[in-house]
């Protein structure tokens, strides 16, 4: 009887033991779950949305002879219609560039507005021209915005004037750009118009960019 007993008692556990729930592996609790975002081929950490940019932003400005551009990118899952999109520079009540009917920009993609003077060595990656131009070396700002006039985002290199000159910087020998499409952090790079700033040489800080 008693090893019967035994038997029934081990039967018993063994039985709840077999319908225990499974360990559940839980995220990361370090992190607010609205700041992780899943791995991807290209950002296999995984980076918070403190990060990164989550709508259309300006991705890179470039005043070097040939290459002289403003580059927009789109961070999102779908397509964004530029129609009534603008760009303003340094302050001005007249946008340099606005979005015109038809104008789009396909998910993860870039969408480059030249110098209205020249862009020898980017014509076949241009999508339209800006009413201004670009330096290397003055200070500058420029806002995007969305159709309905709000901000989605800035560029300022220590925007400032004197009288109604741009305050001469630094010359920069690449672009001012984010370290990679869509991240916050902007660095002088060397010059990726038209394609992903991943990989691109860090030349170094840019010289008076206001945070």
């Amino acid at each position: 009887m008693k090893k019967l007993a035994f038997f029934a008692i081990a039967a018993a556990m063994a039985f709840v033991a077999c319908n225990k729930d499974p360990e559940v592996i839980k995220p990361d609790d370090s992190k607010d779950p609205e700041e992780q975002t899943d791995p991807t081929p290209d950002n296999p950490g995984g980076q918070t949305s403190d990060d990164l940019m989550a709508t259309l932003c300006i991705n890179e400005v470039c005043g070097v002879v040939g290459y002289k551009s403003i580059e927009l990118y789109n961070p999102t899952s779908a397509a964004i219609d530029l129609e009534g999109v603008s760009v303003f520079k340094n302050e001005a009540e007249t946008a340099t560039w606005t979005g015109e009917a038809g104008n789009s920009i396909p998910s993860k993609g870039f969408w480059v507005i030249t110098s209205k003077k020249e862009f020898d060595e980017i014509t076949d990656v241009a999508n339209a021209k800006a009413l201004d131009s670009f330096s290397p070396s003055k200070s500058l700002l420029l806002v995007l915005k969305d159709k309905d006039g709000n901000v989605l985002d800035t560029f300022d290199r220590g925007w400032t004037k004197a009288g109604n000159t741009e305050i001469a910087l630094p010359t920069a020998e690449g672009s001012f750009a984010r370290t990679e499409d869509a991240k916050k952090e902007w660095k002088e790079l060397s010059i990726t118009i038209g394609a992903t700033n991943k990989g691109a040489t860090v030349i170094g800080d840019i010289k008076d960019v206001a945070e």
